[in-house]
């Protein structure tokens, strides 16, 4: 019974920390594709600033920016992302986004995906 309330929680950590990536990563590559698109019709690509809303755990000012930019379910997956990355966000200060997102990441889901799995597995076990 405990092992497999166990390795549900794990599976859904892990999906959550998936997931939340996967919305990271689409977000900056459809951002990168609009800019390649304004540089070939000869137009100046978008000025943007690195956006701080990208990074798993901000601080209080920032959520409630990111609160704007993205829709209910998505945030909601931020929000668990946050929570669930929480230990690991100040390991790397990297000035690459991609860096912060993924030293977390694969943190996440080798704590909780592969250790989560292997407690769960471990304490449905019999002992004799």
């Amino acid at each position: 019974m405990i092992a497999s309330i166990v390795r549900w929680a794990a599976l859904i950590a892990c999906a959550f920390v998936t997931l939340s990536f996967l919305f990271f990563a689409v977000n900056q590559t459809s951002d990168a594709s609009k800019g390649q698109v304004a540089a070939i019709e000869g137009g100046a690509p978008p000025v943007q600033a690195q956006s701080v809303t990208k990074l798993p755990n901000p601080p209080p000012k920032v959520e409630r920016l990111r609160e704007k930019e993205n829709s209910g379910f998505h945030e909601f997956v931020d929000d668990a992302d946050d929570i669930l990355l929480a230990p690991f966000t100040g390991i790397s200060n990297s000035s690459s986004i991609w860096v912060r997102r993924l030293i977390p990441l694969a943190l996440a889901l080798l704590i909780y995906g592969l250790g989560g799995l292997y407690l769960a597995r471990a304490l449905g076990l019999k002992r004799y």
